[in-house]
């Protein structure tokens, strides 16, 4: 079996299985925030809310791309099995992660003890007990770029997509049952052990398939060059969760906690749409750089084959949600009526970023990382200013309206930039005289 047929045979069988892991994390979540919500109430739950949101952002900016960078660095080391750099590589990222977030939880801190007001209240808010759990969970992500790339996408996936919602369900469960109540503080703090657990569970698998002898290389580390790469891919990630998160904020700080409960629900409900993106976006990964090195004709085909199942799989989802989504609201328990209209604002919104969204991916494997850095500083700042302007108008239904333009423009913007430096647009097929000149189609 030639590499053609290897990478179609993986994609093949990987998309079936992250997506399936992807479908299945949402359902999990979703289950959790809806019972983590009747716990807590919208109030409680917008604190949660904002907490969680706070760890994912605090995870990214710690991990300073590390986990992103495995693909350029340490492709061959991992798929050969010889393992040789990877602990080196592990070990400066794991140092980069315990110094940042060092920094990131005493700066938490003294913003509660100064009564900066994201982090203040009678008693600790839940801000200050998320941040001991960034450098956890960033530590995970790191492992599970290395998994990720060694294509085992199911013990890169599972445990955080699918086992840490259901055992923060089962324990918060577990706790409201034994005591009767909890709070959004309580509900953090199981949030920081079942990271914990994810840490422990992907290391194992790490060890046992040998992917990371530690040991050191007798060659002087690239920490430099490690960083000059990683460092953009982080500024990347922050500008498209800020992309989603942004909205968390403002509404908090214009509306309030109850108001963010309602926006969670109806994001957490039309996020399943994203979660499809972040599915293929995990499955493409592997092949990207492999292809850039291959050629034009192999770049075409994998971000043909990408496209097209984002599409079969994007809007199939994205309509079914948008019909139900009266019924699916409902589940939350307090009023999500309102929530209703923002939920199929979003849809829009991660449906178009989604179906575009390999754009980003090619440029950002390609050398082309400020491009896209420079394209989502941008659009970030134009949802932040929709935001001031159409939240005291409309509320949580401004917020949305202000995602779904801002992913829009980003999706067009970086389309045209991936064919300005690519020569492709996310649809573009082969063609005849591409095929005639070769004498093969690529992929078949």
């Amino acid at each position: 079996m030639n590499d053609i047929e290897k990478e179609s045979s993986y994609l093949r069988r990987g998309s079936v299985l992250i997506i399936s892991i992807f479908i299945g994390g949402f359902i999990a979540s979703y289950f959790f925030n809806v019972v983590i919500s009747r716990i807590l109430g919208p109030h409680d739950y917008g604190d949660f809310k904002v907490a969680e949101a706070f760890t994912s952002l605090g995870c990214v900016l710690v991990l300073m791309g590390g986990s992103k960078a495995v693909a350029r660095f340490l492709p061959d080391q991992i798929r050969n099995q010889n393992g040789e750099g990877v602990w080196e590589y592990t070990r400066f990222y794991i140092k980069v992660i315990l110094i940042s977030s060092s920094i990131l939880i005493t700066a938490v801190y003294f913003g509660h003890e100064y009564h900066l007001s994201i982090v203040d209240g009678d008693s600790y808010h839940p801000i200050l007990l998320a941040s001991l759990a960034i450098p956890v969970a960033a530590m995970s992500a790191l492992l599970g770029g290395i998994l990720q790339v060694a294509k085992r996408i199911d013990l890169a996936f599972i445990p955080w997509q699918v086992g840490n919602p259901l055992m923060r369900l089962a324990l918060c469960g577990f706790y409201f049952w034994v005591f009767g109540e909890m709070s959004s503080f309580q509900a953090i703090a199981i949030t920081l052990i079942t990271s914990i657990s994810v840490a422990l569970l992907s290391l194992f698998f790490i060890h046992r398939l040998s992917l990371m002898p530690i040991k050191r290389t007798g060659n002087s580390p690239q920490h430099k060059e490690w960083l000059r790469v990683s460092t953009p891919m982080m500024f990347i990630v922050v500008m498209q969760m800020m992309m989603m998160q942004s909205d968390i904020y403002m509404i908090e700080y214009i509306s309030g906690e109850t108001a963010v409960g309602h926006f969670a629900a109806a994001q957490t409900t039309a996020k399943a749409v994203s979660s499809i993106q972040m599915a293929l976006f995990a499955l493409v990964t592997p092949l990207i750089v492999t292809s850039l090195a291959s050629g034009h004709l192999s770049v075409v085909e994998l971000n043909r084959r990408g496209f097209l199942m984002m599409v079969k799989v994007v809007l199939p989802i994205a309509i079914t949600i948008s019909y139900f989504g009266h019924p699916i609201l409902k589940f939350y328990g307090h009023d999500t009526e309102t929530a209703h209209l923002t939920m199929q604002t979003l849809i829009i919104g991660y449906s178009v970023s989604s179906i575009l969204g390999f754009a980003a991916l090619w440029l950002q494997y390609s050398g082309n990382e400020k491009s896209v850095l420079t394209v989502l500083i941008c659009t970030v700042a134009i949802n932040i200013l929709l935001n001031a302007l159409l939240i005291p108008i409309f509320d949580i239904e401004g917020a949305a309206i202000a995602t779904s333009t801002a992913l829009t423009i980003s999706g067009i913007t970086l389309s045209i930039l991936m064919y300005k430096n690519l020569k492709i647009f996310p649809w573009t097929l082969i063609s005849k005289k591409e095929i005639d000149e070769t004498g093969v189609l690529v992929g078949k």
